[in-house]
């Protein structure tokens, strides 16, 4: 008998270890910030969140390669998904980003069904070369649901 639990906490041990974080096997990063906000938007339409993740990170490289929930991701990439679907985008302006002088921000024009709104990306150059999403500023794609305007 305790042979057999000895096997059950070796195979329940074994899954966590395989399901505790997934280690995200990419090509290149995107050489460019425009590039890579481009390929993101491309994968948000296609609805392909492990493309999203592998654009989304910072300097230590892509998101999955260090974001300790799994799950927690995938939901981060569901949100964004669901605010990001364009019918196109234009690059609008980059600057560095105060206080981090190698990283960008990069303006867009994000249209979709009639509208447009500004949204601003920051990109980090990853360590192993290419650009990566690290923030999208996603407040002015929030509906104004509750706000009232002044008389």
């Amino acid at each position: 008998m305790a042979s057999a639990h000895r096997c059950f906490v070796t195979l329940g041990l074994a899954a966590l270890v395989a399901c505790g974080g997934r280690r995200l096997v990419v090509g290149p990063a995107p050489a460019s910030p425009e590039a890579t906000v481009g390929q993101f938007l491309a994968a948000v339409n296609a609805n392909d969140h492990d493309r999203m993740a592998a654009l989304y990170g910072d300097e230590r490289g892509p998101s999955p390669n260090y974001f300790a929930n799994s799950a927690r991701l995938d939901s981060v990439m569901t949100i964004l998904q669901h605010l990001l679907v364009t019918d196109s985008a234009r690059v609008t302006g980059t600057e560095p980003l105060l206080g981090k002088a190698t990283w960008r921000v990069l303006r867009m024009d994000l249209f979709h069904n009639g509208t447009v709104v500004a949204v601003p990306f920051t990109l980090a150059p990853q360590r192993a070369g290419g650009w990566l999403i690290a923030d999208i500023d996603i407040m002015p794609l929030m509906p104004s649901v509750g706000r009232r305007s002044n008389p």
